[in-house]
Parts: structure tokens; sequence; C-alpha cells
């Protein structure tokens, strides 16, 4: 196997394969980068076997072949190559040689042949997606995904169907849940239930949308999500599992209604939680006719309190909530005017912004 490319255009590949590659090295052969070179051109591929990444560029083919190369060393010697041609060789018992100017490498490789067979691309029937509707999703879910390895089926969003052209991502660690609805396919696919798209995964298809023009192509197959932009192709292995009915924590009777500015609530909030407990983070919304006190205490370093206007009449309520989830939540929200919804300090409390509905925000209160 022998190839010529530009340096720039092999950087930008390698780079994109980088987060893809298996880092804690359960099979050697994972923290390596796949290079076929076929019809002129040259497809780098990386896995971790959940998710997948194959990019491909044109390139000079001298010799047709396949090699591997360590992921992380080859980017390093890429990225501090002169910004010229670059010429790759595979040699005896798998050296692989480098030549850019007067600069030359050889280095080791495993067999191409002990790189795991991964799903193919072609022979799919793929969706047009809109990328900023999927971005927007993203973005207003997947920071509630479950870190706990134990409660695996929550280790990413659920994406499934509704009516009318609608599509619904949602995400929940049991403490809060955020879920958003969006029209995101020109054709609906047929779905006939919803799936799990682990989070490394939707991270990935969240980079090729940055660099996507207004769509992008999406296929679902045999417990796979597929998506091409441009010469950039993914897939991504679906959670297997029954996503728990997240709508019975939904409250119905959250009756009462406080409407405040965004950003005045987000900068308060934050000051605020500076002196909350490190470990509960619990902060203490105490609601009356027109205002809203937020305070923290923690016996270690003091106590932190501040007013907030806010439009609300009703009786008078204290409730307490984890500082961080009311953060990461406030931090992707749109808007300058939030709707907060509850109860009493025993129900879950629902944020929506005012004029962006189609999110809704569930957090459960704390007791403090």
């Amino acid at each position: 196997m022998k190839f010529s490319v530009h340096r720039d255009p092999l950087l930008e590949a390698v780079q994109k394969t980088q987060s893809v590659v298996e880092k804690k090295n359960t099979f050697q052969i994972l923290a390596n980068v796949l290079c076929t070179v076929k019809n002129n051109e040259l497809s780098l591929s990386a896995t971790d076997l959940e998710v997948g990444i194959k990019i491909g560029m044109p390139v000079e083919v001298q010799q047709e072949g396949r090699i591997t190369l360590s992921a992380k060393h080859f980017l390093d010697i890429v990225k501090e190559l002169p910004d010229k041609k670059l010429e790759v060789s595979r040699k005896d018992n798998n050296w692989v040689e480098i030549i850019c100017g007067k600069s030359k490498f050889n280095i080791v490789s495993l067999a191409a042949e002990e790189y795991p067979a991964l799903p193919t691309f072609e022979d799919k029937t793929y969706f047009e997606a809109g990328t900023d509707s999927l971005v927007e999703m993203i973005d207003k879910t997947s920071f509630a995904v479950s870190t706990d390895a134990t409660r695996y089926h929550l280790n990413g969003v659920y994406f499934e169907n509704l009516e009318k052209n609608v599509m619904r991502m949602t995400a929940t660690d049991g403490h809060r849940l955020s879920f958003i609805d969006k029209e995101v396919f020109m054709k609906m696919p047929e779905l006939k239930r919803g799936m799990i798209i682990p989070k490394k995964g939707l991270g990935e298809l969240r980079k090729l949308l940055e660099g996507a023009s207004a769509s992008i192509e999406m296929a679902f197959e045999r417990g796979y999500v597929f998506a091409k932009s441009g010469g950039t192709h993914l897939f991504i292995r679906l959670i297997e599992g029954e996503y728990p009915d997240y709508r019975q924590v939904i409250p119905n009777s959250a009756d009462k209604l406080a409407k405040l500015n965004r950003e005045t609530f987000f900068s308060a909030l934050r000051r605020v939680s500076l002196l909350a407990h490190e470990k509960s983070r619990g902060v203490k919304f105490s609601l009356a006719d027109g205002l809203m006190t937020i305070s923290s205490s923690n016996p270690d370093m003091g106590e932190a309190r501040e007013e907030v206007d806010i439009d609300y009449k009703g009786e008078a309520v204290e409730i307490g909530f984890n500082a961080k989830y009311l953060l990461d939540c406030l931090a992707v929200m749109n808007g300058e005017v939030l709707e907060f919804r509850f109860k009493d300090r025993l129900s879950p409390g629902i944020l929506r912004s005012e004029n962006q509905q189609n999110h809704t925000y569930v957090i459960m209160p704390m007791r403090i």
C-alpha cells in the first residue's frame, strides 16, 4: 500500500477520529485507525465497537491496500509535519513509512486483518434530517443523561416519534428529566418503537452536525443509527433495554405558576450556590407575592441569600432543589422569561421558557 496526500486534509480527518478511538485499550487494535486505500480514495475508520466513524478523502494512489496505525502516534506525527504533501507506504512486517519533505518516520503497526469488521454504510435507507433541530434537541437533553453504569438503559437519550412528523428526545437520571419535541425529518422514517442512543454516540453525532450543511442523512437498522454528511459516516450502536415510562413523573397538578427573568435567576442562583453544600448542592427557594428568596447554607463555609423579583401571586411556599440540576438546564434554555410551575415542597417542579413550550424540564425536590 502506498499513497500521497496533502497534510492539512489528512490532519483534519485524523483529528475527527480521536474521540471515537478506544481509550482504555481493552483490545490493542481498537487504539488504532484503519486506513484503507482503494479507487483513488483513502478512508480512515475508528471504533470502540459502540461508536464508529469513517472519513473518506481523495488521494494519489500508487498501490491499494490496508494498514492500521496508532491513532495517537499518527496524529502526533501528522500534526508536527510541515504544510506539504506527505507519502505513506507499507513496508515489510507491517512497518509503515511516512515521508514529508526531509522528515521520515518508520512506525510499527498491527495487521489490518485483525481490525474488527464494521457495519456497512451503503445499502441503507437514509432520511434527510435538519441539523438545527437535531443540535437543539441534543443540547437540551444530553446534560441530563445518567452516568450511573448500573442503570445502563438511562445512559442515553430516548428518541421516539410522536404524531404529525414530530420527534421527541428525552433524558433522565432519576433526579431530573428533560425532553423536547421538534420536527426533524423531511420525510418521516417508519420507526416501530423508540430507541436509546448512548451519550458518547450522541456527542459524536453533535460534532458531525457542527460541520454539516442544513441537513444530514440518517438511517436506522437492526440496533444501529447511521448518519452521514459529506465524506464522513458515523454509526452508533443503540442501548438495548426498555426505557422507563418517564411520563409518570411529569406532574399533572403543578397549579402554582411563577414567571421570572431567566438571566436574573441564572445569575442569582450561580452566586447563592457558591455556598451550597458541596455534595448535595441543595438550595432553598422561598416564594411569596412578587418575590423569590434563594438561600444556601454550609456549616463549613457560611451562608448566602439573594432576592429576585418574580411574577407570582399565591400562598407562600418553600421548596429545595439541587442547584447544579437547575443551572445545567438554565444554561441551555432560551428566551427572556421562564415559567416555573410547582405544587408544594414535596412535588417536582417544572421549568419552561415562556416562548418555547416544546422543551420541558422536570426536577425532583430536595429536603433542606
